[in-house]
């Protein structure tokens, strides 16, 4: 008994670094000019929270969601900190009530005419060669609270960026969970932060 051949219609799906190098090929076949071959960035892998990230500067905090115009992002904090400082000046500053941006808050307090140690300490700090520190916004703190309260100290608050009034920042608390507002004049703890933003999903 002959057995017939049967061709059957084949569709490969190819993933978008195979078709640029066909495309690649193709024009080298044809003489054309090719489109650059571009390398796709990817999104580093954290840790489990509250670990040390190597080669980003801190501890991995938790990823944040987009929220009200700011990226998903990878939250990190890190290692150093400092004691006893204040957040500024009882002033308005304009530009630092945000509760979800701390790297626009820190610019805002930075380049207020007046000091703000608490802000310029965190914008100064360095680890693995990042210089893109900020002094967290309260949601920084509060979901650091949450995710990894263990890597904080318990003896004092901790300063976020964030302004309530001419008189008053928030802080946040890693022994009880307390948080709330606090006079700028009194001295605590500083943590600086940074963030990793998420590669936006390919549709």
């Amino acid at each position: 008994m002959l057995l017939t051949p049967i061709t059957l219609p084949v569709t490969l799906e190819l993933c978008s670094k195979s078709k640029a190098l066909l495309d690649f090929l193709r024009t080298q076949e044809t003489g054309a000019t090719p489109a650059p071959l571009v390398k796709p960035t990817d999104t580093p892998t954290p840790p489990a929270m509250g670990e040390y990230w190597p080669g980003q500067g801190g501890r991995y905090l938790c990823t944040l969601p987009a929220l009200l115009g700011m990226p998903a992002r990878h939250l990190i904090a890190g290692d150093g900190e400092a004691e006893d400082l204040k957040f500024g000046p009882s002033i308005d500053v304009p530009g630092a009530t945000s509760q979800i941006d701390g790297a626009a808050n820190t610019d805002a307090l930075c380049a207020c005419s007046e000091s703000h140690p608490a802000a310029k300490w965190a914008r100064a700090y360095r680890a693995d060669g990042h210089t893109d520190f900020f002094l967290p916004a309260k949601l920084d703190l509060v979901m650091s609270h949450i995710c990894a309260p263990q890597i904080f100290k318990t003896s004092s608050d901790y300063w976020t960026s964030t302004q309530g009034s001419r008189s008053s920042a928030f802080v946040q608390d890693f022994e009880d969970g307390y948080s709330g507002w606090y006079s700028k004049g009194s001295g605590h703890r500083v943590r600086a932060f940074r963030v990793i933003p998420l590669e936006p999903l390919n549709t």
